[in-house]
């Protein structure tokens, strides 16, 4: 009965579209009985220049590291083994190493390595031929192709395979970025081929391009799926989009003025959601190593033509539509999730996170959430998306949202921003939000929390729980660069790059520092600590300080 309830809770926030392709791709598998095509190529304006390029991940001919993991390819099967994670395996077909650092030195293995994906994975079994891997797999294809690299009958023709399977297999049923990386891989492939099969991909990735530029890049420059991580990947695809068009001097199908301005705007974000390491915070599913940075994709627009200019490090922002507020201080930076889930559709990489902040102190992280290592739908994927391993408050125990099954969100939380106030400084000196999460799960109890900062570098943070409820837990995440001194049961000094911060708690709060984990990249699990402060009154006062040496 339990699984019914999350099933029903999380199907009825789905779109008509997810639902009956879902039904379609249950049982019907698309395929086309086509498997040779007249190649023609597109003639080219100038040639792909492979800004900021990806780390090296083809250590040898059959060697391989990704996710922080060195696996092996020394057979046929092991483009599809069990032994290694389904993640592991889709970076094994993206080929991303084709356009990686010093990707020159490896040409001779790269071609080993295409006709060996040809020979080893037939059409159309297997990972190889799942549409998101394949997307990648497309474009970066076409990236070493536009590099100079000549394919031959035979990887052409697999190419057009490819990019016609694609077509058939659109990820309709799951939107959101998989459905943007399908179109994207059909506007290379339909630029890079000039056919009849070319027209009609191109017609359809500008089709589906032009429909959700506009749905997933909100109003303040935020990808809608409210992570920091995926949307530097979006981002990095307006790119690769607006380069293609210079390479094949394709001024007029699309608006590039308007592809301009929303690479412009997602930038923007993108600075107020990263630290001052110049690294994204951790909100729903973010890692390091992903996606690139803010500084790296700011100089792959510069490279480009495309004039940004960087926000200054004095200015507070709300951004209203995705809901996160960066607040700036003298050696201070915190951010707030004031956000939704997600995309009421597709919550699939939302974390049980609503009210849950980050902060730097002196140029380094204090204050973080604790990342993720891995995707599946184990128990730690299962806990690295809950509230308790997030800088927020939980109620008896329970996610405020419904996290299940690895990528599901059944009943969630919607959060609510009650008050801003700026100050004379024109500074946001209090934010002040509640969520329903505990609500829709039955508990009856909302969550407030409000952050105030005066001038005198303190943050007063004061949580309120409205309702009946048993315990409640607040988390506090310590980068594992802090080290902390108790001083006594409801204060303690953290050391941060030779300063002193000082934190102090209600006087009825139970505190304990627990040893945890932190997960700053997948693959990688560091040890932190975690400062738990259990309350069974409604209310929670936590006092932060800083001060200079």
């Amino acid at each position: 009965m339990k699984k019914i309830a999350l099933l029903i809770h999380t199907i009825k926030y789905l779109k008509f579209v997810q639902l009956s392709y879902r039904l379609h791709y249950l049982f019907i598998k698309p395929k086309t009985k086509r498997t040779v095509f007249n190649i023609q190529l597109r003639d080219v304006s100038q040639a792909w220049r492979n800004i900021g390029a990806k780390p090296i991940s083809m250590l040898s001919p059959t060697q391989f590291v990704f996710l922080n993991h060195v696996g092996q390819l020394n057979k046929a099967e092991d483009w599809n083994t069990n032994q290694q994670e389904k993640l592991w395996l889709y970076n094994l077909h993206y080929f991303d190493d084709l356009n990686a650092q010093q990707a020159e030195m490896r040409q001779i293995w790269h071609y080993e390595l295409i006709n060996r994906w040809i020979a080893e994975n037939p059409y159309a079994a297997g990972n190889a031929w799942e549409p998101y891997p394949n997307s990648l797999r497309i474009v970066n294809w076409v990236k070493w192709a536009l590099q100079g690299n000549a394919f031959n009958e035979i990887q052409l023709q697999s190419l057009m395979l490819q990019a016609e399977h694609l077509s058939k297999t659109v990820e309709w049923h799951i939107l959101a970025n998989h459905l943007f990386t399908n179109a994207k891989a059909l506007i290379f492939a339909g630029l890079f081929f000039n056919n009849s099969e070319a027209k009609k991909w191109l017609n359809l990735g500008l089709k589906i391009y032009k429909q959700e530029i506009n749905e997933q890049v909100l109003a303040d420059g935020a990808n809608f799926e409210l992570t920091p991580m995926y949307h530097a990947i979006f981002l990095e695809d307006l790119l690769d989009i607006y380069q293609l068009m210079q390479c094949y001097a394709q001024h007029d199908l699309i608006d590039l003025e308007y592809l301009k301005y929303k690479i412009q705007a997602m930038l923007v974000w993108l600075q107020h959601l990263s630290h001052p390491d110049g690294e994204i915070a951790f909100f729903n599913d973010a890692a390091f190593a992903i996606a690139a940075n803010h500084q790296q994709l700011l100089d792959y627009a510069q490279a480009l033509g495309i004039s940004v200019v960087k926000h200054s490090q004095k200015n507070d922002s709300h951004l209203k539509d995705s809901g996160y507020i960066a607040v700036y201080r003298e050696n201070a930076k915190l951010l707030i999730d004031v956000a939704a889930v997600g995309p009421n559709y597709q919550p699939g990489h939302a974390h049980a996170d609503s009210l849950s902040f980050e902060m730097s102190l002196f140029g380094q992280r204090v204050f973080v959430n604790s990342g993720i290592s891995q995707y599946g739908m184990d128990a730690e994927r299962h806990r690295q998306r809950s509230t308790c391993a997030h800088n927020t408050v939980t109620v008896d125990d329970i996610n405020s949202s419904e996290i299940w099954a690895g990528f599901r969100v059944a009943r969630r939380a919607f959060t609510q921003l009650h008050e801003l106030q700026m100050n004379r400084l024109q500074q946001i000196d209090l934010i002040h939000a509640s969520h329903n999460g505990y609500i829709n799960q039955g508990q009856k109890v909302r969550h407030f929390r409000q952050w105030q900062l005066d001038t005198n570098k303190v943050l007063k943070i004061t949580d309120f729980l409205e309702g009946d409820f048993n315990t409640a837990k607040a988390y506090f995440y310590l980068h594992p660069n802090v080290t902390v001194e108790l001083c006594n049961k409801k204060h303690m000094t953290l050391k941060v790059n030779g300063h002193n911060i000082e934190i102090a708690f209600s006087d009825d709060a139970h505190v304990a520092l627990n040893n945890t984990t932190w997960h700053p990249e997948f693959g990688k699990i560091i040890k932190n600590q975690c400062i738990c402060v259990e309350f069974s009154n409604n209310k929670l006062e936590t006092v932060i300080s800083w001060r200079d040496k």
